[in-house]
């Protein structure tokens, strides 16, 4: 008599099957990087990362974003390709990727808080549903109208209704956590109003001498950008507003750019008031690296911030050619050519590579 499959084995065995169809592709001659973005914003992933990707998602959607589920089924999947080790190397590849799929497709619900908030689980879910569908049937003009349609709608839906994790309290707004985050004032250029402007100079030159001294904030990995693409630039930004927060103690913290995707922000705080960001990007396959909108406070301008917090990251990425996107306006030439005397790459202005983004 056949023994029935329990509900993780039979998570685990739908798993299987999309692991098994992974490796195929993954493994089908063709270009060594695929385009995980759009032909207006592309982001170039290693060939398998890419199929993995895609596979993931539909197990995230067959799995309606459940977290535990998604783990025990990635436990259920490592257990069976341990079974089948010895007697099948390759099948017991199959079941590992599948862990790997149901590990991934963990990794997306988290990131995006779906693991303890309904609401952004559900929107996951929908996001993802819809890639889905673009993936296989996008190239139907009717289809795609059709799915990015119902995508808005339940993303509306959602969004309408009373907040049920513990991430937002009840009544408030999305945007009362974007406003209040510390990237988000980078961003912005402006400081709390609700702080203290620092007592003397002191504090500044110290700040200035521990340029080097920097607390750092975990940049967003691949699916967190998946999952900030999918969602139409949405579910991403809250995880990060939640996430980013450095020690309030840190006088110079680096974050993931708020303006700029897959850039970063170095600023510096003077006893909790912004005083000073500028945003970086740097490449080491080609050995170039631009920095932006260096912005630093009324108050304490002219004190060394942004020589020093050039200074710094030079030091942090040694051996890079030195640049800028844009042009300098006239009153900023004589910075410029002060910050980058004897700076290789000089911040002249420079187109950025293939290998990076710029909005």
């Amino acid at each position: 008599m056949t023994r029935q499959r329990t509900p993780v084995e039979q998570d685990a065995f739908q798993a299987w099957m999309y692991g098994s169809n992974c490796l195929l592709y993954e493994n089908d001659p063709g270009p060594a990087e695929l385009n995980v973005g759009t032909a207006q914003e592309p982001h170039l992933v290693p060939r398998s990362v890419a199929w993995q990707q895609g596979y993931a998602m539909n197990v995230l959607v067959d799995f309606d974003g459940d977290h535990a589920r998604l783990l025990a089924a990635a436990g259920e999947c490592r257990a069976e390709a341990g079974r089948r080790a010895a007697e099948s190397p390759y099948r017991a590849r199959e079941w590992s990727r599948a862990a790997d799929l149901c590990t991934l497709a963990a990794a997306m619900v988290e990131g995006a808080g779906g693991h303890r908030d309904d609401q952004a689980r559900r929107r996951v879910v929908a996001s993802c549903r819809h890639e889905t569908t673009m993936m296989t049937l996008g190239a139907i003009p009717a289809v795609a109208e059709s799915s990015a349609q119902e995508l808005i709608e339940q993303l509306a839906a959602i969004d309408a209704e009373p907040a049920s994790g513990s991430e937002r309290p009840p009544g408030e707004p999305v945007s009362a956590l974007i406003a209040g985050d510390v990237l988000q004032q980078v961003a912005a250029g402006w400081s709390d109003p609700g702080r203290e402007p620092p007592a003397d100079r002191a504090a500044v030159a110290e700040l200035v001498a521990c340029a080097g001294q920097v607390a750092w904030s975990p940049d967003r990995d691949l699916w967190h950008e998946l999952i900030y693409r999918l969602s139409g630039r949405r579910l991403y930004r809250r995880y990060r507003t939640r996430r980013t927060r450095s020690p309030e103690d840190a006088p110079w913290i680096d974050i993931p750019s708020f303006n700029r995707f897959t850039w970063r922000t170095r600023a510096a705080y003077v006893k909790g008031t912004f005083a000073f960001a500028v945003d970086y990007q740097v490449c080491r396959m080609c050995g170039l690296g631009w920095v932006e909108e260096p912005y630093t406070e009324t108050q304490f301008q002219r004190s060394g911030l942004a020589r020093a917090a050039l200074a710094a990251l030079r030091s942090d990425y040694a051996g890079l050619s030195w640049h800028t996107l844009g042009g300098h306006f006239r009153e900023a030439v004589p910075f410029w050519e002060g910050v980058g005397a004897g700076v290789a790459g000089g911040y002249t202005q420079r187109a950025p590579c293939l290998h990076i983004e710029t909005g």
